[in-house]
């Protein structure tokens, strides 16, 4: 301790209290020690003082500013009105245990302090959309995400360091402060060095969309960001002893230093050697490095990028990379052409598939649907009207077209071929496609497209193909063009449409949330695919009502299964539902153990019409159990 000792007070603060305050800063230092009012404007001290300051944080810093040029020993006394001071220096809580850091000799003393435009201040600075920022309540945070993410707009930027170093990019926010500050209100960003209380240090925070700008306002408010990983999308910091942001088209930059408003086109700060030393909880500060620290690589760097994302509001989804963008169109040009490959694989899955329709058998069909090629072309042609790129419309129309014709063909003329004549289960399954089955095809072109996009899941777009099905409604509607049965070719064949329109509609949509196209291109193409769904929906959702009307008749009966006539006990099964052209009819199966009389069916009649009702007809067929 220094030989001399001042404790300088708020003077709303009770007599009593400084008289408590003062004895135990005279236990801990065995120095008689002056009690006086703080005064903002007083600097005269005997060098090698120790000053122990309890008052706000805004005299404080004004203090500050005029006192750090001198040999003193400055101990923050924790007070109700200098929390800012208490959380950038790491003060204890607790007055007592405050003064007993000011007498640990290992504890750290901050001998810098941090200037914005000349202007010393010890909080954070921040520039830019704080409002983004801010710690609020889970209703405030839902109102902001609701009414202002969506306007949320990127501001040009030119960052310079104290070595020279220049980046221009686009922000959303920035904060800056002293390192050490800066570690303890956003640790998660900064790795761990052997100095963290020398430089000025900062965060950039330029989400490139609305989807990034949720995702890292959640990660901040749930602070599940891991320090020891790289930064988080839109995310970057800088290290050194000075930076200069400097506004990037000219107007005037909004920040807040110590919660008080102010602009300028030019912030400049600055990390000073300060003679007065303050007394700190700060750990890690034993180093002296002073290599600058830039991790800018999320951030948009290219002219293009930061005049896209600085003239209008962030997109809703962000923009894929050039590097994702050749990737990406390199598959989905292979996928559209037709090879000699392809038509193998084709072929056999169709051949493969229609054998297994004829055989019922669900293992035959499950392994065509994962030999069938036929996915690829038809999520390239999803991406094509996106872009505009006729080309890879043109090709993928071309192997889309042909493989139908191919797939029909070959199947017509097995079928034709084969001695068989009657529909089975797995036929009869693809010919009453209803809206689930566009649902189906919606939730599959989803994950087409993600495969696509994304090469570490594109092994799973055999599981996809199962869910789609494309080849096995295509190969009934092939048996029905062999059979010459219209209504099995025409049921199958709007089945295997709304699939083509599901994966459409669907893949598009996820390749632009994925960023592989802007706004206005896709909305149009969006539009003409949404009508295509909109058309192919209107036969299904017939059909679906149809399934929704059996299901009715079904629940009615569901919990029917035993009747009771006189001393029969005969057991009742719905077999199944009949659509004719006069009507709906419930069909039953009735197991009884003797012939029943004409009376005792007409009591069966009568109990199976109370549960039907009128408007369903009934077909019951009477079977005889022996013993």
């Amino acid at each position: 301790m220094g030989s001399t000792s001042y404790f300088l007070h708020d003077h709303q603060i009770e007599k009593s209290r400084i008289e408590e305050i003062s004895t135990l800063i005279e236990e801990a230092t065995a120095i008689k020690t002056t009690s006086s009012i703080f005064k903002k404007n007083k600097k005269s001290f005997v060098p090698g003082s120790t000053i122990f300051v309890m008052t706000d944080d805004n005299e404080f810093t004004q203090w500050l500013e005029n006192i750090y040029r001198e040999d003193l020993k400055i101990v923050i006394v924790p007070y109700e009105k200098n929390p800012l001071c208490q959380e950038a220096y790491m003060v204890p809580t607790e007055v007592k245990e405050a003064i007993k850091l000011a007498a640990d000799e290992t504890t750290h003393m901050c001998d810098r302090v941090t200037l914005c435009n000349e202007k010393l201040f010890i909080g954070c600075v921040s520039a830019g959309q704080s409002e983004w920022v801010k710690e609020r309540g889970v209703k405030a945070l839902f109102s902001f995400l609701k009414n202002d993410l969506l306007s949320l707009r990127l501001f040009p930027l030119k960052i310079s360091t104290e070595k020279e170093k220049e980046i221009s990019t686009a922000s959303l926010l920035i904060e800056v402060g002293s390192e050490a500050v800066m570690h303890m209100k956003r640790q998660y960003f900064f790795k761990i060095s052997d100095n963290q209380c020398r430089r000025i240090a900062s965060v950039i925070y330029a989400p490139q969309s609305v989807i990034g700008a949720a995702k890292l306002r959640f990660l901040l408010a749930k602070r599940k960001i891991n320090p020891t990983e790289s930064l988080p999308a839109g995310i970057g910091t800088v290290k050194s002893d000075k930076l200069i942001f400097k506004s990037g088209n000219g107007a005037p930059i909004h920040f807040t230093i110590d919660g008080k408003e102010s602009e300028a086109k030019e912030i400049v700060f600055e990390s000073v050697e300060s003679d007065a030393k303050i007394v700190t909880g700060w750990k890690g500060c034993a180093g002296g490095e002073e290599k600058e620290g830039l991790r800018v690589q999320n951030l948009p760097q290219e002219s293009d990028l930061v005049s896209f994302f600085t003239k209008k509001a962030l997109p809703l989804v962000p923009i894929a990379s050039e590097e994702a963008f050749a990737e990406l169109f390199q598959k989905l040009r292979a996928s559209a052409k037709m090879s000699v490959s392809y038509l193998l694989l084709l072929l056999v899955s169709v051949l493969m598939a229609t054998t297994g329709l004829f055989q019922n058998s669900s293992p035959t069909i499950i392994g065509a649907m994962i030999l069938a090629p036929l996915m690829a072309p038809i999520v390239a042609f999803s991406m094509a009207p996106i872009l505009f790129d006729d080309s890879l419309m043109q090709q993928s129309i071309k192997t889309i077209l042909l493989s139908v014709t191919i797939a029909l063909a070959a199947s017509a003329i097995y079928a034709w071929w084969l001695p068989f004549a009657h529909v089975t289960d797995q036929m009869s399954m693809r010919t009453h496609p209803t809206l689930l089955d566009l649902a189906v095809a919606i939730l599959s072109g989803i994950a087409a497209a993600y495969g696509y996009a994304n090469s570490k899941v594109g092994e799973s777009l055999a599981g996809v193909a199962i869910a789609v099905a494309l080849v096995p409604p295509l190969c009934v509607a092939g048996i029905g063009i062999g059979w010459g049965s219209w209504p099995i070719f025409s049921e199958a064949f709007l089945l295997f449409l709304a699939n083509i329109v599901g994966i459409l509609v669907a893949s598009g949509a996820m390749f632009y949330i994925l960023g592989y196209a802007s706004t206005k291109y896709a909305s149009a193409a969006f539009a003409l695919k949404l009508l295509m769904a909109a058309v192919i929906a209107i036969p299904l959702y017939l059909s679906t009502r149809t399934v929704v009307a059996d299901e009715q008749i079904y629940s009615r009966l569901a919990d029917l299964r035993k009747i009771h006539v006189g001393n029969v006990t005969v057991d009742i099964k719905l077999t199944g539902i009949s659509h004719e052209p006069e009507g709906d009819y419930a069909k039953f199966s009735i197991i009884v153990p003797r012939e029943l009389s004409h009376f005792e069916k007409e009591k069966v009649t009568e109990i199976l019409r109370s549960k039907l009702g009128k408007d369903v007809g009934m077909i019951i067929t009477y079977r005889y159990k022996y013993q």
